[in-house]
């Protein structure tokens, strides 16, 4: 009975509570009306969120990249977001207690993308978002994230056009035990 409680009980405690983390855009890919001649840029982000439990989350994203206009000077890009994360642990506890594969889906809404280049006036946008990824625990408390996300944006004036921005994103999440 004791055995049981533990291994169905310790996955669900893993994945609660407040977590944060850091990660790396290798790629940040740029089209739409608003966005053409952006060349794909790299970057970098912080997340931090809460895990309900096992299979549900709710993170706050910031995000920062740099891109060469095509002809121009360079472009930098900014933005907040909220994402619901839903996790799918394919994996159970082993035996040092260590959750060892997750992948996830997750639905967001971008709150304040910002564009800025020098010269030009600088406009904001927000939009809809959805991505994918997969989450490997190196310990308990750390894991190891790889995850795709793409963003619409309604940019407002003087752009007054829509923009799709692609990302992939690596990184390390640390989770408050």
């Amino acid at each position: 009975m004791v055995l049981v409680m533990i291994f169905t009980t310790a996955p669900a405690m893993a994945k609660e509570g407040l977590f944060i983390g850091a990660y790396l855009l290798p790629t940040v890919q740029m089209s739409g009306d608003a966005l053409s001649g952006v060349d794909s840029g790299t970057g970098y982000g912080f997340r931090a969120g809460v895990g309900f439990n096992k299979y549900l989350s709710i993170e706050g994203i910031y995000d920062k990249s740099e891109h060469d206009i095509t002809g121009g000077p360079k472009m930098k890009m900014s933005g907040l977001a909220v994402d619901l994360r839903l996790n799918f642990p394919l994996t159970t506890l082993d035996s040092a207690k260590i959750m060892s594969l997750e992948p996830y889906i997750k639905l967001g809404y971008g709150l304040q993308y910002e564009v800025k280049a020098s010269g030009f006036q600088s406009s904001k946008g927000n939009g809809p978002r959805y991505g994918f990824g997969i989450e490997q625990y190196l310990f308990r408390e750390l894991s190891l994230n790889v995850g795709w996300t793409r963003t619409k944006i309604s940019f407002d004036s003087p752009i007054n056009k829509d923009g799709t921005i692609r990302t992939f994103d690596v990184g390390l999440i640390y989770h408050f035990l």
